[in-house]
């Protein structure tokens, strides 16, 4: 396989290959061994039951979303791998470090590039995005 990120040598490839397949396989795993008892409407004795409860199904559906979110982006590095473009930067084509990569690694940006992007989403107050809620935040301030 000829990778156009020489950067990375053949070792650490396969370091973070296997981290990226331990990741998947952790995933699909909590997916297996995760039993959720749900309650009928009818067994929750009031209405402060029934709160808990969605709040509970709420955090877990949130999860789950992320957990997916993850693993497109484990499944996208590992295609990145195979076309031997993993390591690169996708706004500048940038070596991303091994260090970087092992400690994030489905990391799509450089440093610089990731610097870059967060100061421009911390300075663009109009189209501001609440992280955990995903709606704009002008919109939630009227």
């Amino acid at each position: 396989m000829t990778r156009e990120n020489a950067y990375l040598t053949d070792k650490q490839i396969a370091v973070l290959k296997e981290q990226l397949i331990a990741e998947k396989e952790r995933i699909a795993n909590k997916k297996l061994e995760e039993e959720k008892y749900q309650l009928d409407r009818n067994e929750l004795s009031d209405p402060l039951d029934e709160a808990s409860v969605n709040t509970q199904t709420s955090h877990d559906i949130r999860f789950i979303n992320r957990e997916n979110f993850y693993l497109k982006k484990i499944n996208k590095s590992l295609d990145s791998i195979t076309r031997g473009t993993y390591g690169l930067c996708e706004e500048c084509d940038g070596e991303i470090s091994f260090e970087r990569l092992n400690a994030r690694l489905t990391a799509e940006l450089c440093i610089a590039c990731k610097e870059e992007a967060e100061h421009a989403e911390n300075n663009n107050f109009y189209d501001k995005k609440s992280k955990s809620l995903g709606r704009a935040l002008h919109d939630t301030v009227r």
